[in-house]
This record gives structure tokens, C-alpha cells and sequence, in this order.
């Protein structure tokens, strides 16, 4: 109930209410007792016996406010003073004539991490007394009271405010911190950002061919289960697996092949030395590129930096050195020494470790009787046990690195799966693979990953070719 002391303020009061509403439906700007409000006012008050009387709550009703509008003022019984919300606190205007002279020396900064992961922002203050933790959802902000859950809230009374189990729906939402000295005003943070990492999305389509055809072979695997060498001279046919027989030659041996038999050398040099192995004459015709991939185990020493084998051909009457790449273990390793040709170097010891050596035979104008010869070197001239050998030798159409797969680059890690017998040669963890195919059809896949996981998957199916 409402009691007023004379009839004349009733109708004081009446009269204004009537010239409020009555003057807000057709003025920018209102007057009470007077017809000149000033022009920067929206409402004027002028009395000589009254004044204006804001909503005067305690300090509880005040705080209970639910989204205070920044500006908005009340008078509060509990300190006997005007409030006003300046948009993040309640100020007094009993205490906003002192200066605290609170600084805060270091602001909070922006954190990005993954959902499920823990996060914490921290302010500085020299003088800080006291400290609050406020936070934006997307609508007001709000003083965190309780540790609640998504994330779970602790120390958000100190300086450091620890952020527990994020959510992906946490992305986006703002934190400040209410910092209070020992005197009001208190000060206000600068407002930082809660970002959440997201999994990466599912890559773009694998761009590459889905019907292959692998390596055709132009001569059967050579086991090496039983003898098949001819030592001499003069091999005196093209058509037999040839090896001379001054120095040490290249031998068989029954046993410590890949597995079984294999062919090679052992022993300990007091010269230097090299040898070769010639394959029978191969018909590459129809081919601009042939490759021989074989099994090798040999020898290491540190001080040996120049044991190496070297690939060669014999080709249009001369012996051409015209090899592209030599790979070992899918990894290229090819040596280039120039005037003696390409080859690979003995910089570790091997063991069963598979061998492709890529010759271009573009060039070649007679490609119906190719022979092709590997010559291991020991080049030191001491008492090591230096030794080699060769077994499960074939040669067969296309090089090492036959087809490319790849999918739009978007700054992840990348895991590719190819067929059982397919070989990835290069590219496993970029967007793009060479891959050198094999003979099962399948699903080459690949999955995206970063700091916080890995996104879905993204498949192609190949088939090959009979």
C-alpha cells in the first residue's frame, strides 16, 4: 500500500504520470514540471519540494537481480548509498570518489584445448585482495559460485581458476576475473576465450586410380634351391645365370638363404676386389621401364665407407647405366658414383632386405635381349670378413613407385592402409602416397589425426588386373 501526505502530491503525481505517457507517445524527450526539458535529456524532473526516489533494496536483493542491464541503478539500504551496474559489478558511488590505485599486472589469455582435456586461466595483481571468477555462456555474465559440472569449476575465488573435463559445448564461452583491493573499486579483467579443438573432420575423397594393373613379370622368380650358375671366362650363352670365375667368385651355398639357398661370396680380402652376377637375357620389349628386385644380406663395417653394389645393363652393343632409382625396404637409397654408375652403399648390415632397382629403358631401340648385372665391390684392403648375397632375384615391368593416392591437405597427420600385398613406397603420414601395387584387391584408407585424436575415416576401393 502506498500513502501519500497532502491532495496536492496526488495530483502532482497523477498529473506527471498523464504527462509522461501522454508526451512519450508523441516527444523524443519529457518534461515533469517543466515544458523545456533539455534536449539532451530523455525524461527531466524539476521540483522544488520533491525528488526522484530509485528502488531501494539490500544488498541481497540487489545481487539477486537476474541479468542487470548495464547503467541500471538502485539505492542500497544495506551501505545507506547509490549502486550502479557498470556492465560486469555493482559500484558504489560512496566509494567511487577513492582510488584503490589496483592494478592487474598480468591478464588472462585465450585457451584452446581438446574436449576432455583440463584447462585454467590466471590474472596477476600486486595489491589483489580478493578475486572472482565470472563466465559468459553466450547470454549474460555470471559469478561462478559452484564447481557444477561440464567443465567442473575449482579455485575460481583465487587468482588461477582450474577448468576440469571441457566439453566440446564449452567452445566459445568467455571468462574475466573481478579483481578487489583493499579499498573499492574493484577492476575487471579483459575477457579471454574458452576455444575447443575439434577432431578433424573426415578427409575429401581419395583422388587416384581405382582400377590397377602392378608389375607384370617378365622372367620367374630365382630361388636359388638348387645350383643354376655357370663359372668361366666366357659365359659362352646369353641364356644361363653367369658368374666369372677368377678372384673370388660369386658361388651358391644351400643354406642361410631367404629362406634355403642364395648366391653371393664370403671371405676375408688382403686386396681390393669386386665380382658381378649376370641375369640370363631378358625380353623387355613393350616396356619403357623394368625393374629387379631381389633379397640381400651382406656385410657392415664403419671404416668400409665405400663397399657398395652397383646396377648395370647391357643393351644396343654397350653397357648403359641408365637407373633411376634403387630402393631398399621401400626407402630410396640409390648411390650415384657417376662414372662407375648407380648402386647402393653398405652403410648398415642387411639381412633378407628387399631390393628394387629401376632401370629406363625408353631409350633402348632393341629391348628383346637385355642383360642385367650386379657387381658387389669391397673396396678396403684389410682382414674383415666382408660378404654378400643375393637370392630371390625376378625382373618385371614398372618401376617401384607406381601409382599416387592422395586427398585434400587440411594441416592433419595422415595413416594410410593399402591391400595385404601392396607396398606404400612413399608419403605414410602426409596427404599423398606412392604406393607400388600388388595383386590383392582391396580398400586403400586413410584416417586423419591431431593433437586430440583421430577423425573418421575416408576409404576407396581398387581393383587390379588380372
Amino acid at each position: 500500500m502506498i500513502f501519500y501526505k497532502t491532495k496536492n502530491e496526488i495530483k502532482v503525481i497523477l498529473a506527471a504520470i498523464f504527462v509522461f505517457v501522454f508526451s512519450s507517445l508523441y516527444s523524443q524527450n519529457v518534461g515533469i514540471n517543466t515544458n523545456t526539458p533539455d534536449s539532451s535529456a530523455l525524461l527531466e524532473l524539476q521540483s522544488n519540494e520533491l525528488s526522484f526516489l530509485p528502488p531501494r533494496l539490500t544488498q541481497i536483493q540487489r545481487d539477486a537481480i537476474n541479468n542487470p542491464a548495464t547503467g541500471l541503478i538502485i539505492y542500497n539500504i544495506s551501505e545507506n548509498c547509490i549502486n550502479y551496474y557498470d556492465g560486469a559489478l555493482w559500484l558504489s558511488l560512496c566509494g567511487s570518489a577513492s582510488t584503490s590505485g589496483i592494478t592487474i599486472d598480468t591478464q588472462p589469455t585465450d585457451v584452446s584445448e581438446c574436449a576432455g582435456a583440463n584447462a585454467s586461466f590466471s590474472v596477476s595483481s600486486t595489491d589483489g585482495v580478493s578475486y572472482q571468477w565470472q563466465v559468459n555462456t553466450g547470454g549474460n555474465w555470471q559469478n561462478i559460485e559452484s564447481a557444477g559440472a561440464n567443465p567442473v569449476y575449482s579455485n575460481y575465488t583465487t587468482a588461477t581458476i582450474n577448468l576440469s573435463g571441457i566439453v566440446a559445448g564449452n567452445n566459445g564461452w568467455l571468462y574475466r576475473c573481478i579483481v578487489t583491493g583493499s579499498t573499492p573499486p574493484p577492476v575487471v579483467s579483459n575477457a579471454v576465450t574458452l576455444n575447443i579443438l575439434p577432431l578433424p573432420s573426415q578427409p575429401s575423397a581419395i583422388t587416384g586410380e581405382t582400377y590397377v594393373c602392378g608389375s607384370t613379370p617378365i622372367s620367374t622368380t630365382q630361388e636359388f634351391n638348387s645350383d643354376v650358375l655357370t663359372h668361366g671366362t666366357n659365359p659362352g650363352s646369353n641364356n644361363i645365370w653367369f658368374a666369372p670365375d677368377y678372384n673370388n667368385p660369386i658361388a651358391y651355398s644351400a643354406t642361410g638363404g631367404c629362406p634355403n639357398g642364395h648366391v653371393g661370396l664370403a671371405g676375408s680380402w688382403n686386396d681390393y676386389w669386386g665380382n658381378f652376377l649376370r641375369l640370363p637375357e631378358m625380353d623387355c620389349s613393350g616396356n619403357d621401364e623394368v625393374s629387379i628386385s631381389f633379397d640381400v644380406s651382406h656385410s657392415y663395417f664403419l671404416n668400409h665407407t665405400n663397399d657398395w653394389c652397383r646396377f648395370y645393363m647391357w643393351a644396343d652393343g654397350g653397357y648403359k647405366h641408365n637407373i633411376t632409382s634403387v630402393t631398399i625396404n621401400g626407402t630410396d637409397v640409390t648411390y650415384d658414383s657417376e662414372t662407375n654408375g648407380k648402386g647402393f652403399k653398405f652403410t648398415e648390415v642387411r639381412t633378407c632386405a628387399q631390393v628394387v632397382v629401376t632401370f629406363d629403358i625408353s631409350a633402348i631401340g632393341n629391348k628383346s635381349n637385355i642383360l642385367f648385372f650386379l657387381e658387389p665391390s669391397c673396396n678396403y684392403n684389410n682382414s674383415n670378413n666382408f660378404y654378400v648375397w643375393f637370392d630371390n632375384i625376378s625382373v618385371s615391368s614398372g618401376g617401384s613407385s607406381n601409382f599416387d593416392y592422395s586427398v585434400i591437405d587440411a594441416g592433419h597427420t595422415y595413416t594410410w592402409q593399402v591391400p595385404s600385398d601392396w607396398t606404400i613406397d612413399s608419403g605414410q603420414g602426409s596427404n599423398l602416397i606412392s604406393v607400388t601395387p600388388g595383386t590383392v584387391a582391396g580398400d586403400i584408407i586413410v584416417t586423419p589425426s591431431n593433437t586430440c585424436g583421430n577423425g573418421p575415416s575416408q576409404s576407396l576401393s581398387v581393383s587390379v588386373c588380372p
